[in-house]
């Protein structure tokens, strides 16, 4: 393909000049280029990424924990009480109650009733009823002849009052007040007090131990291992290729020479 397209640029060339030559001598001469184009399909390629996986064995531990135990010899108390009395005097107090006694003013007081009255005035009223009229309405046909209506009456009820006082008595209570004198005694306490004897006792304490035996334990761990498998991914390339048109163009030129009134190819 090179090779044609050297030789097509090596002939387009002489035919150039030729033409030059061919004006510079005739001195008249026409010129045109024309191009010529062509498909051609050029491979393409590119990588393309694949992802490729596989399970992997590796060796997977884990700490296991485990109680180891011995026995230990601790000493173990306990107390014991033992119950040691004495005779101890002891004052003892009663509390003895009294009174103390006076003559003091004592004030009773009581409501006494009393009838209070006095006139109110109040509306005495009766009912009855009153006449009352309307006089006639005047009352036109539609030939324009007009009457007037006869007066129209009836009877309201109404109510007349009058101003009346009434007595009205009500019992009113006041407040009365005597004094007299009463023995007003006030309690209170005086210590008589005398010594007796009497039994104090108290626990004494002794503490009382023996050897004993107990667990002691302590946290071991031991390494515990397994095989597993991960899986493990890498990216490959594979290189794909496709054919792809280009469209190429070279020009082609004719030169035409006048000669004459004529054109001479």
């Amino acid at each position: 393909m090179k090779f044609m397209l050297a030789a097509v640029f090596a002939l387009g060339l002489t035919a150039m000049v030729a033409a030059a030559e061919d004006r510079r001598l005739l001195g008249s001469s026409a010129h045109k280029c024309e191009p010529k184009c062509h498909t051609t399909y050029e491979d393409k390629c590119s990588d393309v990424p694949k992802e490729v996986c596989k399970d992997v064995p590796k060796q997977k531990c884990d700490k296991i924990s485990k109680d180891e135990c011995k026995q230990v010899p601790f000493e173990k108390c306990h107390p014991e009480y033992e119950k040691k009395c004495a005779q101890v005097p002891e004052e003892v107090c009663d509390k003895v109650k009294k009174e103390n006694c006076k003559e003091v003013p004592h004030k009773t007081c009581k409501d006494v009733p009393n009838k209070v009255c006095k006139k109110v005035p109040h509306a005495a009223c009766k009912k009855g009823s009153k006449k009352k009229c309307w006089p006639g309405k005047k009352v036109c046909d539609h030939y324009g002849k007009c009457h007037t209506t006869a007066e129209t009456c009836k009877y309201i009820p109404s109510v007349d009052c009058d101003v009346a006082h009434k007595e009205e008595c009500k019992t009113e209570y006041k407040n009365e007040c005597d004094t007299s004198y009463v023995e007003k005694c006030t309690p209170y306490y005086d210590d008589v007090c005398k010594t007796v004897y009497k039994d104090v006792c108290k626990d004494v304490k002794t503490d009382v131990c023996k050897t004993e035996y107990k667990d002691e334990c302590k946290k071991v761990y031991d390494d515990v291992c397994k095989t597993v498998y991960e899986k493990e991914c890498k990216t490959s390339y594979t290189k794909e290729c496709k054919k792809t048109p280009q469209r190429k163009c070279d020009k082609s030129c004719t030169s035409k020479v006048r000669i004459s009134g004529s054109y001479h190819g």
